[in-house]
């Protein structure tokens, strides 16, 4: 297998999906997050386009239809898509598959719009993907929900580097899941199947990319299993915080490591996914990440503690990190197995296929 940190990351810094998340509760909708992709197709840096409403893309040969196609869709309140012409920051062209959905709170208000992009060709025939999207909204809106609160949060406080990276490889895994579903949306449909292997290695290798340890070995061993996008969405998302964690927190102190993820069938039908790493290992007293405190904690700790936001975790105590893993091992209605190693830990987490 190729070393996955020399190959990653074209699904992440050439991927063509790229992600937009404005906030409508600010005057004008303004952009709060854009992914590397975003950077690579529109030639804007992100420092530039946070802050901004989304309309700097637009020009003299951006269709008005399409303008107002984009008006009355934002005014909707749903899940819409359109297709119009947009400038690059170096004022060439490009056609623009752009899907938008709406991300609503505990009390059903829009707390923010969740867009993806497409460049696409002139001949290349164009299907509909807001079914895809409305799927894809169904079966990860608690995640999409927490990175938009992480945002939101980080919006009105000043936060510490590692927090703001955290919420950058949770939109990262999202845009991968996005990217392995366009690419087979000519034959996916809800309720069919995601070549679960393949989409865990790509998280996988994006991850330790992004991280940008090359002393830290990441090995990768995926069985390619068929699962529901709905199981397949929230392992990535899984796999993307087990991942992180381990690279964050296992090697304080060392240089190089080895982090081995592993997914795989197991006997009585069921999968495993396994993230091990030779590290520090955890404290004897940790329960991570059982202890995690709930969402709405980590909120009321945003909006009331004062001083530099922290979202991640220390010493083997939860952060955000904690939280997301506890929350989707239940939603996949999973076992969850955290053990210290001799040298290391080992976090494997098991569900029955068609449970």
């Amino acid at each position: 297998m190729s070393d996955p940190l020399n190959s990653v990351s074209e699904a992440v810094r050439q991927a063509p999906v790229s992600i937009v998340i404005t906030d409508p509760r600010v005057e004008d909708n303004p952009i709060t997050f854009v992914n590397e992709a975003f950077q690579q197709l529109t030639l804007y840096s992100r420092d530039f386009a946070i802050g901004r409403n989304c309309r700097f893309l637009q020009g003299e040969k951006t269709e008005p239809e399409a303008l107002e196609a984009l008006r009355v869709g934002i005014s909707s309140g749903e899940e819409f898509q359109v297709i119009l012409t947009n400038h690059r920051a170096d004022g060439t062209t490009f056609r623009n598959q752009l899907v938008i959905a709406p991300v609503r709170d505990e009390s059903g208000a829009i707390s923010a719009f969740f867009g993806v992009q497409r460049e696409i060709q002139e001949e290349e025939p164009v299907t509909s993907q807001v079914d895809l999207l409305r799927e894809l909204q169904h079966r990860v809106k608690n995640h999409l929900a927490m990175v938009v609160s992480m945002i939101r949060m980080q919006a009105s406080r000043q936060v510490t580097p590692d927090s703001l990276r955290a919420v950058g490889r949770r939109v990262e895994a999202l845009a991968l899941l996005y990217e392995e579903l366009f690419a087979v949306s000519s034959s996916a449909r809800v309720g069919e199947t995601l070549c679960t292997g393949a989409y865990l290695s790509r998280i996988a290798s994006a991850i330790a990319g992004l991280e940008g340890r090359t002393a830290i070995r990441v090995n990768i061993d995926c069985d390619e299993v068929e699962l529901s996008v709905d199981k397949a969405a929230r392992l990535g998302l899984l796999l993307s915080e087990l991942m992180t964690n381990a690279l964050e927190h296992a090697f304080e102190g060392r240089e190089s490591g080895c982090v081995r993820v592993r997914f795989e069938k197991v006997s009585g039908g069921g999968v495993r996914l396994s993230v091990e790493d030779d590290g520090v290992g955890l404290p004897e007293d940790s329960n991570w990440p059982w202890e995690a405190p709930s969402l709405e904690k980590q909120r009321d700790r945003a909006e009331h503690e004062s001083g530099e936001l922290d979202t991640t975790g220390h010493d083997g105590r939860s952060g955000v990190g904690g939280t997301i893993i506890v929350s989707l091992t239940k939603t996949l209605g999973a076992t969850l197995d955290v053990r210290r190693l001799e040298q290391g830990t080992i976090v494997c987490v098991d569900f029955d296929v068609d449970q």
